[in-house]
């Protein structure tokens, strides 16, 4: 029998015991109308009486009643701490148990189609990860934002038609060694605008979870957490071949003749978009045309860039720049989540190595100039591995969103060393 059920039983007999008494007192008064003499008008035993035996016998039961108190009031002392414990852990428990039912879905023994949010569909049945299909409209000057794809549009300008692409959705068993609870809390109210991840929280005005339910899916992601041990021997194992997640590459990966073939093959073909639209660019008369075209000109010679970077990348990576890939990327480099090492021209563009997304754009000596080496490497090395709190300092007047993930507990001390010397190279 558990606790609650005992204190359920007490209750429910004291609350019987103190009816029952009510009523016996209310039957007594109807049967004898007449009114008792007070107890205070009465005469009482006298001194001798009361000094005696009838003394000693109740200065006996108090005696008893205080020994009962302390040593009640010394197991209580001794078993509440542990009570208290319980509790939380019941709660912390049941509060798990509600999360892995909104974070379902119908390949899910927890499923409940009135409650679950198929969180699973994209983080994976386990929470590994998964990909979600997500829609990126295209960013040709060429077109018009409002138009709608239409059958007409598709023929004249494909170029303008969205594409849908599978976006990788990150581990959660990462979750809780890279964010705090308040961070995760963050992401699940308001989600990352711009990608599949929604906001859930109705505190975002978009979703559906009070903040109760925020945090039962806080409390079951972090039950799916992994060890720090666990997490930096698998960033170790990545960095030579990995096959375990999505937007994620090895050593191995970029040795694939396949993957060299496809970054030749794209090299070459940016390099001809670039030459067509720096002749199109030479056609325009019209000062509107001239604009629309230099746009289009940079955006292929950023892309030639960004091809001709991927190629240098598949022949001579380095162990910082392939861990950068795996865990800093996602948020600093724009279409990384997408992008399909086997067919670099499948999807829209990635941009720059570092040049900014979610995350601000890190090249152009933009970390050099917010941690100048030498005395900015401790605070480049706490940035990564720590964070900063929102609102708060951090480099050269830099001020935290809280936002930033830390990385202490997923990559070695090494393992940070070799991404800021890539960050600083970029």
């Amino acid at each position: 029998m558990s606790t609650r059920t005992v204190l359920l039983v007490i209750n429910v007999v004291a609350i019987a015991a103190v009816i029952g008494y009510l009523l016996y007192r209310v039957v007594v008064s109807r049967r004898k109308p007449d009114l008792a003499t007070p107890q205070n008008l009465e005469p009482f035993f006298a001194d001798e009486v009361m000094e005696g035996a009838r003394l000693e016998r109740a200065l006996g039961v108090a005696l008893v009643a205080l020994i009962i108190v302390i040593l009640g009031m010394l197991a209580y002392f001794i078993w509440e701490p542990f009570r208290e414990t319980a509790a939380a852990t019941s709660f912390n428990e049941d509060s798990i148990r509600r999360g892995s039912i909104l974070f379902a879905n119908s390949q899910s023994k927890e499923y409940d189609a009135t409650k679950s949010l198929l969180c699973a569909n994209c983080h994976g049945v386990d929470g590994g990860g998964g990909v979600a299909q997500f829609t990126v409209k295209s960013e040709d000057p060429r077109c018009d934002p409002a138009a709608p794809v239409t059958q007409d549009l598709a023929d004249k300008q494909p170029y303008c038609l969205p594409k849908s692409v599978s976006w990788a959705a990150p581990s959660l068993k990462l979750a809780s060694l890279r964010y705090t609870p308040e961070q995760i809390t963050n992401i699940l109210t308001y989600g990352r605008p711009g990608t599949p991840m929604p906001s859930w929280g109705i505190a975002s005005g978009k979703g559906v979870l009070q903040e109760q339910g925020i945090q039962d899916l806080v409390n079951y992601v972090e039950s799916l957490g992994t060890t720090t041990s666990k997490a930096q021997t698998a960033a170790a194992a990545e960095v030579r071949d990995c096959q375990t997640r999505a937007a994620c590459v090895g050593k191995a990966q970029l040795a694939d003749p396949k993957v060299q073939a496809a970054a030749d093959a794209w090299v070459t073909s940016s390099k001809a978009e670039l030459v067509a639209a720096q002749a199109e660019r030479a056609q325009q008369t019209t000062t509107d045309g001239i604009a629309t075209y230099d746009k289009l000109v940079e955006q292929k010679q950023e892309a030639v860039q960004v091809a001709e970077s991927w190629q240098q990348t598949t022949q001579a990576p380095t162990d910082g720049q392939i861990l950068f890939m795996n865990n800093c990327a996602r948020c600093h480099t724009r279409g990384w989540s997408y992008f399909d090492p086997t067919n670099p021209q499948g999807n829209p563009t990635m941009g720059v190595m570092g040049g900014g997304a979610y995350g601000p754009n890190l090249t152009n000596g933009d970390v050099n100039g917010q941690f100048p080496p030498p005395d900015g490497e401790a605070q480049l090395f706490a940035w990564i591995s720590e964070g900063v709190p929102a609102n708060e300092a951090y480099g050269i007047r830099g001020i935290s969103s809280g936002r930033m993930p830390h990385f202490g507990s997923v990559l070695t001390k090494t393992q940070i060393e070799a991404i800021m010397t890539y960050e600083r190279s970029l």
